[in-house]
This record gives C-alpha cells, structure tokens and sequence, in this order.
C-alpha cells in the first residue's frame, strides 16, 4: 500500500536523527532514512506527550472533510490495526556502527525511558524511569546518557547499578563498562561473593599419653572418624557479603573498586553489629585481597580497634600481612601475647614470623617456614627466648622436615627435631601430645629406587632424650648409624612371588652393648586365588648375624641365627542378601586360616637394639612374628582363626558396620621371650573381638575386648561411639582400659573421654572435653567453653586445664571475637577445638545460613 504521505513524512524526519525504524507488527528493522511501504505508521515516540499528540494528527488526515458545513465529502481510507502506533515500553536496542569482534564495547545496548533522544552513533539521552541494559551491567536511574563509541553511560537522580551479583545506589555515576572505569558518588554498595570454606581431615581419638600408647587403625584402638556419616568431599561454598557507604567508589579497571571515606562490614544494614569506618579501601578482587588506611573497628558501636594500614583476605587465600593477634592467660605463664606476621614470598613458600610475649617469661620470636619445588618440599620451626626470667636461662626449638627427590631414583629425607631443655613443651606448649613428647628424633634417610622390582634406603637416626621428671627415668635408646635396608619382589615368576628382604645395621649406644646386625631373609610365595576363596603357601629363611662390642661378659660376641619359615594363608568368603533397616544389603562370612610354622633357637645371648613386643589386635595375630624388629623371632607352631561377617549396602557397596572374633592356637608352647619377659605355658591366646560401625543414623560406634581366658579377666576394653546429625552438633565419648602386668611396656590404663559440640539456642553453642584417668582418680585434660554466632560475627569464651608429663597442671583461658570474613581479635582456641573434640565445627562457617535449632 501507497501508506500516508504526512506520515512518510514524519517517519523520515525521525530516522534522520538516526533511530532505527521497525514495523509496529514486524520484527525486521529498517534502515535510517527510509520508510517501508507497508508499514507508514512505523515510528515509535517514548514521549508520553508526543503519543497523543501524534495520534490526533493521523485522525485528523483520516477524518472526512466539511468546507463552511457544506456538501460531504467521499469517506476517507479506514487507518488498518497496523498502523497504529503503540503505547507500551519497549526496549531500544542502540549498536555504534564500525565495532565488531570480540569488545565488549562492540555488544548491543538495550535502553527504555519514557523519553529518548540523540544519535545511536555518538549519544543517546533517557529521562524518565530509565532502565538501561548492557552484559553483566543493568542500570536504573532518572536521567542516563549513553556515548556508544566509548562505551560510557552516566547516570544521574536515584542509580541502581547492578553488575552480576554487586549492587550499588547512588545520586551519580560515570562509568566505562568495557573498561569498568569511573565512579560513583555518595554510594550505597551490597557486594556478594562466593568462596570456599574448609575441610579439616580425620584425626584418631587419643585417649592414653603412655608408652603402651598404639597409633594404628586396628580395633583395638579407638579410632572415630572425624567425619563419619557426613557428607564432606569437597569444601563447601559459601556466599560471603559486604555491604557499607562511601563518599565515592572509584572503578579501576575489572575486578578493582577504591572506596574512599567508605563503611566496611560483612552484618546486614538492618542489623549492623560491627562496622570498619576507613580514609580509604582498595579491593582487588584478581589477587583477592583488600587493603585499608585509616581504618578504626567498631564493634556495638563502640570503637575496639585502629589499623593505620593493613590488608585482608577476600577469599581465605594465603596473603602478606599481620595474622590475627593471639591472647590467652595461664596460671603457670600469666598473659600470653602473640602477633603473627605472614609473607607469601611466593606461590611455592613463605615463612610466618611469631613475635610472643609472655608476662612472666619474657619475649619470644618465632619463625614458621614452608616450601615446595618440584623435586622437593618441607617446612621448619624456630622458637628462641633470649632470657627466661623463670628459668633464667636462655630457651629455644627447632624442627626440619625436608624430602627431595634427586633424580634418577634417589631421593632424601631430613627430620631433625630439638629443644633447649627437658621441661621446654611442658613450661611453653598447651598441646597435650607436644608435652608428652621426651624422644626427638634426628634422622636423615636416603633411598634409592632404581626400577620396579627394587628399593634401597640408607638412614641415620639419633634422638634427643628429655628426663621432665628425675623421679621417673627415661631410657636412652639406640642410634642406628647407619641403617641399610634393601628390598625387592618379583611376582608371578612360574607362579610363584619371590621377594627379598635384607638390613645392615650399626647400633651405638653410651653404655650398652653396641654393635652390627645383619639380616637376610628371602621368601617365595605361592598364590591360589579365586572369586570365593585365597589360599597363599610360602616358604622363607631368616638369617641375621650379630657383630658385638661391649658384650656382657661370657657372652659371644659374634651370633649366628637361621631360622626357616613356613606358612599358609587363607580366606573364604560367603555372601548373602538381607534385609536390613528397611533396605537391601550383603551381608558376608569371611572365615579366615593362618599358619605359621618357625622353629626354636636360642636367642637369650643377643642384646636388645629396636625390638619389643607388638600390641596383640587384629593385624598382628596374622603376622610370623609377635615381636617388632628383628632382635627377637618367635618360635611357632600355631594356627590363628577369625571370622569376620560385614554389612554392605547392595546399591553403593559401602560398609555399614563389621563384626570380628579372632584367636590364637598353640599348638607347641612358645620358648622364645624379652628380657623381663614370661611366657607361660599355653594351647591358646586371648580372644580378640571387635564391632565397628554406623548403627543407626549418624551414630557410630567402635568397641574392642581382648578377654583372658586363663585368668578370667579382661586384659584389654575398649569403646567409643559418636552421634553426629549435623555440621558443629556432635557428642562423643570413649572408654579405654588395659589390665596391669600384661606385658613389658604395657602401663596400665582406665580413662574416660567425652568431648562434644551441641547448640543451647539457634545462636549459643557448648563445646567442651573431660578425660578423665579414673585408675590415678586424676583429670587429664579438661575444656569447657561458649561458642555464640550472631551471623556476622561470632565470640567463643573457651578454658583449658591440662596435665602435663611432670605432673603440673596449667590452666589457659581463650577469649577470641570473630568478624566474619575479615579478622579475629583475642586468643584463638580453634586449633585446640579441633584437635580435641571429634568432628567439630565454626559455627559461623557451616554450609548453610541458617541455624540448627528454631529457637532463639
């Protein structure tokens, strides 16, 4: 159709400003200075006043003509539906012509106001209700204008500016969104971001500090899962969000916002708890760090602290800088004062410096450092005190731990460990296994693997032996100077594994017999396997000589022992699908025959170096040998039988719980023993039995006996459970017992643990630890403390009283606030918290917002 000549009109003079032009019922745009035929009425006025206006000149040309009310005209052509002109908001898409790529500034612009003008090339101008739109970028204000060629918008009268997840309000703004250069006047801002949170790994209930102590996974050893029943994989995200006023935001380039004369805290505005009142802060969020000046802490709105200069982490990333101070008061040392400082060197290393005040001691500087290469890593600790004015003496400490891979299959190893004194960790450590420790090793390892079937180590290991207390002597043990060990295994040779084991070692000691053992022992292994069953014969020769020097007199100084294995392994396993707690599961039978056949020799004449004997559990009634090291092989004719039944989820194959019975038959009576040592005639060991798993929701247990049967008594009792239903809600307890005089090194025990976190209210938690000797009726440790999270902040009142080696006990008091995401002020019991309470939680880190209970 021909469409309206006046309207032709109209519709070129607004493309001539040069606005694209679209039909009102068509997606299809036409260019500039050009009217479509079909499509007359194509302009689209965003003028509230100029639409009315427009559509009274268009029904003016349609209306039928009267000249002085005389004759009547011919009807004029009825306007159709598409050419009316429409009413509603609509965005404008505005691209500068000439830019085209990958810039940020070449991406379209979408705009909507009620009034539009200018030129799409050079400038556009809204007023009225603006909404402008760019990628990553949405802006709300009373008056926007937009220069595409430089990719500048400015906003005046009530700006909104959203970019992804920030927000920030405003009278005024100018801002380069390609660039992210400009700034922002008299701003409220709300930034948000996501960071991870952390993930602390498992660690063993210990309930014993005395030598019959057993670090290992068996039974027999109260070994909760810290994480047991919980889903913790990866470390939680978290959103984290700031939110304050500045007097003007400078935008530096992505990723870097200056605020000046600016409020800083991570609370809501509703409920703004805390608050940093700065000159000036600089957030860089490509090195996820932020730095102040000027800066005084507000805590209910009273002034708590003042940073002349200072940076913090914006992600919980390693960063240059002073740590949070660390303060706590004892009863032994008075207050505690120490300010960490941290320097990240570099990605691969940095050292933390620990200047320490301690109000009855003195000053102490420490030094923390960690490394890591390619071929190598390690880290050391060194802690010195010029002038104990308690001891008055100079004190230090010090320990290396350094592995390096040399190349071509040789690699080293140094762990060097040292104090001042006897009673250094018992006066300056709050760490219950730190003031148990009385042997520092000093050792240096070599080895060498030059394939696959081979291996060979050199190690040179002393110690450093601490006497705390006079009154109970510790003995010095022997220094291996050197140890040469070589090991190697050749499996499926004609169905057979072959493997060797050899050992040159050199002892020293200050005044025992001292002197060179040599072992060789090779073995060969014959393998049965199949899906339902395993049977694993093999055959070995022991042999080790002894080379002597200050030998008990009339004793040889040379010894010669060869001693020949045997024996037999096997295993047989049934299974069978159960019902069991509403669900599908296997449940197994896994009976289980060992064999072991060594004959006697007369051993009495060969000195003690490093052997003893092995903790009775579950791996060592399979073993050749109940003793450790080579100073001491049992003779054996006797069979161990066990059964062991397990519980398995049929859908994932995960253990729900097992259950375990173990015994030792004799059947010739052993001769072989340590000095000290009586071995009594018998046709059977003590039973071993054992139970471990999740026995309900979120609750797991582990219990271990070993029963006597010759003497009717419990040698050994052991059990541990922990109810854990959600993150920072765990309560755990355990019971440990040993029987006096069951054997050499074997002290005996009768402790109680229980230790646990669980919320009073949705925001006051309890934390706390008893251990407990009930034989020496003596507290061991004890910890009692409040936890409260507000959101934004969180404040823990923690005390601890521990029993010390010697025998003293010391109290400390933790007192710690916690700025969420930004600093801690006080001493800082987390550490404690997480070594002594299995499973526990910071409150104001959980994976979710919201509290475990309802109730305030």
């Amino acid at each position: 159709m021909p469409g309206n000549p006046v309207v032709n009109k109209l519709v070129s003079q607004h493309a001539a400003h040069g606005f694209d032009v679209k039909c009102p019922d068509s997606n299809i745009g036409t260019p500039a200075g050009r009217v479509p035929a079909a499509c007359p009425m194509i302009v689209f006025f965003r003028c509230f006043f100029a639409v009315p206006l427009c559509c009274l000149f268009v029904e003016a040309l349609a209306a039928p003509s009267s000249a002085g009310g005389g004759s009547a005209s011919p009807a004029a052509p009825v306007v159709e539906p598409q050419l009316q002109l429409r009413m509603e908001r609509k965005f404008l898409s505005i691209q500068p012509k000439g830019l085209t790529g990958d810039q940020d500034s070449a991406m379209p612009a979408f705009l909507v106001a009620d009034q539009i003008e200018g030129r799409a090339e050079s400038e556009t101008i809204a007023e009225g209700s603006v909404e402008f739109r760019k990628r990553g970028s949405q802006l709300y204000a009373d008056h926007v204008t937009y220069r595409p060629l430089i990719d500048e918008v400015e906003a005046k009268g009530n700006v909104r500016l959203l970019q992804y997840e920030d927000e920030m309000r405003g009278p005024y703004l100018q801002l380069k969104l390609s660039e992210q250069v400009g700034f922002f006047d008299e701003v409220d801002y709300r930034i948000k971001r996501e960071r991870a949170g952390k993930v602390y790994g498992s660690t063993s209930v210990v309930t014993t500090t005395g030598p019959g102590m057993a670090f290992s996974n068996a039974p027999m050893m109260i070994n909760v899962p810290m994480t047991y029943g919980l889903t913790a994989t990866t470390p939680p995200r978290r959103v984290t969000e700031a939110q304050g006023h500045a007097k003007r935001i400078d935008f530096e380039g992505e990723n870097q916002l200056r605020m000046r004369e600016t409020t800083y805290s991570t609370c809501k505005p509703e409920r703004q708890d805390w608050y940093m009142r700065a000159e000036e802060i600089h957030l860089d969020y490509d090195r996820e760090v932020g730095e102040l000046s000027n800066a005084s802490i507000y805590f209910k709105e009273a002034p708590i602290f003042y940073l002349p200069m200072a940076s913090f982490s914006l992600n919980s990333k390693r960063k240059s800088g002073f740590m949070t101070p660390w303060f706590s008061t004892s009863t032994k040392n008075g207050g505690d004062f120490t300010l960490p400082y941290y320097w990240n060197l570099a990605p691969n290393y940095d050292v933390t410096f620990f200047p320490r005040a301690i109000a009855r001691r003195g000053f102490q500087l420490g030094t923390e450092t960690r490394y890591l290469g390619h071929l190598y890593q390690g880290d050391g600790r060194f802690e010195y005190m010029p002038d104990d004015g308690l001891a008055n003496r100079s004190r230090y400490a010090y320990n290396w731990n350094h592995t390096h891979n040399l190349g071509r299959g040789l690699t080293a190893a140094i762990n060097w460990n040292g104090v001042s004194d006897a009673s250094y960790w018992t006066d300056l450590s709050s760490r219950l296994l730190q003031t148990a420790q009385i042997l520092l090793p000093r050792q240096l390892t070599l080895g060498y693997t030059p394939g696959s079937w081979w291996s060979a180590s050199a190690t040179w290991l002393r110690y450093q032996t601490l006497q705390p207390d006079p009154s109970i002597p510790v003995a010095r043990p022997y220094f291996l100077e050197p140890q040469i060990n070589v090991f190697g295994r050749i499996p499926n040779l004609s169905f057979a594994d072959f493997s060797l084991v050899g050992q040159l070692s050199q002892f020293t000691h200050m005044t025992l017999p001292e002197g060179r053992r040599s072992v060789l022992y090779p073995q060969i292994s014959f393998p049965i396997y199949h899906p339902a069953f395993n049977i694993t014969p093999k055959i070995g020769v022991h042999a080790t000589q002894y080379d002597l020097s200050r030998q008990v007199p009339g004793l040889p100084t040379r010894i010669t022992r060869v001693l020949p294995t045997f024996t037999v392994d096997s295993t047989v396993v049934f299974e069978r699908e159960i019902q069991w707690m509403g669900g599908d599961h296997i449940q197994t039978l896994e009976p289980r025959i060992y064999y072991v056949h060594i004959p006697y020799r007369d051993q009495s004449a060969i000195p003690i170096f490093d052997s003893g004997l092995s903790d009775f559990n579950f791996a060592q009634i399979f073993s050749e040998n109940r003793y450790a090291g080579y100073d001491r092989i049992n003779d054996a004719n006797q069979i161990t039988a066990s059964v062991t039944s397990r519980f398995l989820d049929s859908n994932t194959g995960i253990e729900r719980f097992r259950i375990m019975f173990g015994q030792r038959y004799y059947l010739r009576n052993p001769r072989v023993a340590l000095p000290g040592e009586t071995v009594l005639p018998r046709t059977y060991s003590s039973s071993l039995v054992a139970f471990n798993g999740l026995v309900w929701n979120k609750t797991y247990v582990d219990t271990a006996l070993e029963y006597n049967h010759h003497k009717g008594s419990t040698d050994r009792f052991s059990i541990g459970g922990r109810y854990q239903p959600d993150e920072a809600k765990v309560l755990s307890a355990s019971y440990r017992y040993v029987r006096s005089g069951i054997g050499a090194g074997m002290l005996p025990v009768s402790q109680v643990d229980i230790a646990g976190q669980w919320p009073l209210s949705s925001r006051w938690y309890a934390v706390g630890r008893y251990n407990f000797s009930t034989r020496d009726k003596k507290l061991l440790e004890a910890i009692g403390g409040l936890e409260y999270n507000s959101g934004c902040w969180s404040t823990r009142f923690v005390v601890q009283r521990l029993k010390a080696v010697s025998g003293t006990a010391n109290t400390t008091f933790f007192v710690q606030l916690e700025l969420n995401d930004f600093a801690s002020i006080g001493s800082n019991p987390i550490q404690l918290l997480r070594r002594s309470i299995p499973g526990f939680g910071k409150v104001n880190q959980l994976p979710t917002s919201g509290s475990l209970l309802t109730s305030e």
